[in-house]
């Protein structure tokens, strides 16, 4: 059989025969378990310049995952940090609640409202979860657009400065009711951390929706111990039923010094950002998430009626604390 010689044609002789590209063979070959042929079978020898390269080739993959272990960590203490601004944010709702039948009790302690009128014990209890949770409804559509436009890192950062600010007006109008009022709903509009920082775990997790899941949940059992330490909070000042608002506003403007340095901008996330939508995503069902609201809604307004009546009835009970 006859046999075709290899060629010794170059990339540079191939430039004038374009028509005979087939005739150029590699100076070497890689064979089929990986390692490069070695000099001798193809009569040449190898460059310097793919002994560096190859030589380059672990420390590059070495590099690749440090970043990729850098970029992890970067997201983890963001998500904690974020997470501990839902633990203040929680802590700073709650802090003087459990007080509130106290408070709207005139002449039950040094600290209750000399009046509340036109409002009777009941209503004025009922008036201040309205307004509280008013402006948490408009907190999170406010804040909710704030961080689609200007990102989530500056959202979470207001949120605290506003809380830590509101709560302090809290203390100083404690002695009249309406003042009080009002103050409260501003505090409410800085009340959405929880909403906002649910969000930023699945920015950052883009590429990974189980982590961002585990995050998800995180967030709302953080809600949850937040709420139950600020109750808390009123045990430990007996005597000044207002002092805990001093102590949240502390704890916000921590949570926005670590917010500061540890929650970065999402539009410069470290971890890399699928494009690519998943095979398994199913479209929302707007008729089952408005269900889930409207039910949302009324579970948290008998949650409410049933714990404030509560309360007013063991005051109104024992007349003492």
């Amino acid at each position: 059989s006859h046999r075709r010689p290899q060629s010794t044609m170059t990339i540079d002789d191939a430039a004038e025969y374009p028509e005979r590209d087939d005739l150029i063979t590699p100076l070497y070959e890689p064979s089929c378990k990986g390692d490069s042929a070695r000099p001798e079978e193809t009569g040449t020898t190898r460059s310097s310049s793919n002994n560096v390269d190859n030589d380059k080739e672990p420390i590059l993959g070495t590099a690749s995952l440090m970043g990729k272990s850098t970029s992890d960590t970067a997201a983890q203490r963001a998500a904690y940090a974020a997470m501990f601004a839902v633990f203040v944010d929680a802590i700073n709702m709650m802090c003087i609640a459990p007080n509130l039948p106290i408070l709207v009790t005139p002449g039950l302690h040094e600290d209750s409202f000399p009046s509340t009128e036109p409002f009777d014990i009941a209503t004025a209890q009922y008036a201040h979860d309205a307004v509280e949770a008013l402006g948490m409804v408009i907190s999170n559509f406010v804040f909710g657009y704030i961080a689609d436009r200007i990102g989530s890192r500056k959202a979470i950062l207001l949120l605290m400065i506003g809380s830590c600010c509101t709560s302090v007006g809290i203390y100083l109008v404690r002695s009249n009711y309406w003042s009080f009022i009002a103050m409260t709903f501003a505090n409410g509009l800085f009340g959405s951390a929880a909403a906002i920082a649910n969000g930023y775990m699945f920015i950052i997790y883009k590429n990974d929706r189980e982590k961002a899941d585990e995050f998800g949940g995180y967030v709302m059992a953080t809600l949850m111990v937040g709420l139950t330490v600020g109750g808390l909070f009123t045990l430990f000042f007996p005597s000044n039923l207002f002092r805990p608002l001093l102590l949240s506003s502390a704890l916000c403007l921590l949570a926005f010094v670590v917010c500061f340095i540890f929650v970065f901008v999402p539009s410069e996330s470290p971890v890399e950002i699928d494009s690519e939508p998943e095979e398994d995503d199913i479209p929302l069902d707007k008729r089952a998430i408005s269900n889930v609201i409207i039910g949302a809604s009324f579970d948290h307004l008998g949650t409410l009626g049933i714990y404030r009546m509560s309360t007013l009835y063991f005051i109104l009970l024992t007349n003492s604390f």
